[in-house]
């Protein structure tokens, strides 16, 4: 026997309002105590609250602020047993408060320091005394008196989880004083403890602006490994945005990367870096700094080795428009382009001498300054020219002598030799071969008979495929003509 269906009109549900359930209405229902267990209120002490706090005010004014706070201790305790956090947090926040206002401090640091011990703690209420006391420290004009209740609050929230934004914050503060004087050592060991990328309940820009914060400071103690570390830690993707802000955390974030790639001699990725900076909305906004950091991404990616991402970045930092603007960098850029020999005396020195000239107010001067990593670089620029011109010799050459070689390259013969044989162990040229006795260098590998006969048997048998290829289409063409022609 079946059932017989019976039809049920749809109830329709009612939109929930905004903020129908609050932190405060989750207050008044559970409460989480210090070892993490959820609590269900047990008893509503608002009433008592209510009564409590502005006796507690009175007696306050008339200046027995320790009578009080000694008057709200039993309601605190109540509420904290009674598992009543919305009650519990206003009459821990009105404690503090009240100490504040007073400027009872040594007070103050015993209340923060007696609370955060109690049996049963509701981390809710804890988190709140915590974040208010926070709020309120820069309304402290003593120093001392200031630095103290830091220490009492970086005290009572290590190994909290729940406070961790906030001993974040206030490690920050201790970090700054210590490098106002100048105790980087000291500074960077308080902030390198932060793993912030873990926090969740910190904003990502909040986490970004410490992990900078690491990376300075890690730069100042020439620290380059660990801020390299560290940078891996922050996602470009963050820095895609048009705020203000955002992009100077951008331009901040790229500055450490290239003193890291400068320490290293990477300048690939020092030309990499450069070209963030340069797509930068606020750089490309101003002219001037556009033009300085296009000079310095010229120069940075010919310091680079040839290969295929530095053959295949030069091309497209000759694309940009913006680089028509500043024909001198432009030329420089296409000698290393055209497939011809550079003259180093003749051309680099002759024209290219604004290069070494010291202009302080530019970035791109800097590259090449009159001092140790300043030579340096020019030592290595004179290298690149040499590279380049070593793969256009070997482009037209087979064999060649020493000498000639030495002359092309204006080098000595010595130095041709050493620079020679550093080309062929790094593998830019990896087939040439040296033979000293005859003083002759022979550019490209030398094939076996067979290997000769079998490169040119292949050849052949293309060049044929070819001629049967044209030969068939040329008969079928002959063979459609024939066809029309009769009809």
């Amino acid at each position: 026997m079946s059932r017989e269906l019976i039809p049920v009109d749809p109830i329709k549900a009612e939109n929930p309002t905004e903020n129908e359930i609050g932190e405060n209405d989750l207050a008044q229902m559970a409460a989480q105590i210090g070892d993490g267990r959820l609590i269900k209120m047990e008893v509503d002490y608002s009433s008592q609250v209510d009564e409590a706090l502005p006796k507690a005010s009175a007696i306050a004014r008339s200046g027995d602020v320790a009578g009080a706070i000694e008057l709200l201790t039993p309601l605190e305790k109540q509420s904290r047993l009674g598992s009543d956090m919305k009650s519990n947090t206003r009459v821990l926040q009105h404690m503090v408060r009240l100490a504040f206002e007073s400027e009872k401090w040594d007070l103050l640091n015993d209340l923060i320091t007696t609370m955060s011990k109690k049996r049963s703690i509701i981390k809710f209420s804890i988190k709140n005394m915590i974040k208010y006391c926070c709020e309120n420290l820069d309304n402290i004009t003593d120093v001392e008196v200031k630095n103290k209740l830091i220490d009492t609050l970086r005290t009572v929230t290590a190994g909290k989880i729940y406070v961790e934004v906030e001993r974040a914050r206030l490690t920050k503060r201790v970090v700054q004083k210590l490098e106002s004087e100048n105790k980087l050592d000291e500074a960077w060991d308080l902030i390198i403890d932060l793993q912030v990328e873990t926090y969740g309940s910190m904003e990502i820009q909040e986490k970004v602006q410490f992990l900078l914060h690491q990376m300075r400071l890690s730069v100042a103690r020439k620290d380059y490994v660990r801020a390299s570390i560290i940078s891996k830690k922050i996602s470009t993707k963050f820095f895609d945005s048009d705020a203000a802000e955002i992009q100077e955390l951008k331009l901040e974030f790229y500055g450490y990367m290239i003193e890291v790639g400068l320490h290293d001699a990477d300048y690939l990725e020092v030309c990499r870096h450069f070209r963030a900076v340069f797509e930068t909305p606020m750089i490309k906004d101003d002219q001037e700094k556009a033009f300085e950091v296009l000079k310095c991404i010229v120069l940075y990616i010919l310091l680079a080795q040839h290969g295929n991402e530095q053959w295949d970045l030069i091309h497209r930092i000759n694309a940009t428009r913006e680089l028509e603007m500043i024909p001198q960098y432009k030329n420089l850029l296409e000698l290393f382009i055209n497939e011809e020999v550079i003259l180093w005396k003749e051309t680099i020195v002759a024209k290219y001498q604004f290069l070494r000239e010291i202009v302080p107010s530019s970035h791109a001067a800097r590259v090449f300054e009159k001092n140790e990593q300043g030579e340096q670089r020019w030592s290595r620029f004179k290298e690149r020219v040499g590279e380049h011109n070593v793969r256009m010799v070997s482009k037209y050459y087979i064999q060649i002598t020493f000498e000639r070689m030495a002359e092309i390259l204006e080098f000595p013969v010595d130095e041709m030799e050493s620079f020679l044989c550093n080309l062929i162990v790094t593998g830019v040229i990896p087939d040439a071969k040296i033979h000293r006795p005859s003083r002759i260098i022979n550019l490209r590998a030398r094939h076996a008979n067979i290997e000769t006969l079998d490169q040119w048997g292949s050849n052949v048998r293309k060049l044929t495929d070819i001629l049967n290829k044209v030969s068939h289409l040329i008969l079928k063409e002959e063979m459609v003509h024939r066809h029309l022609e009769k009809h």
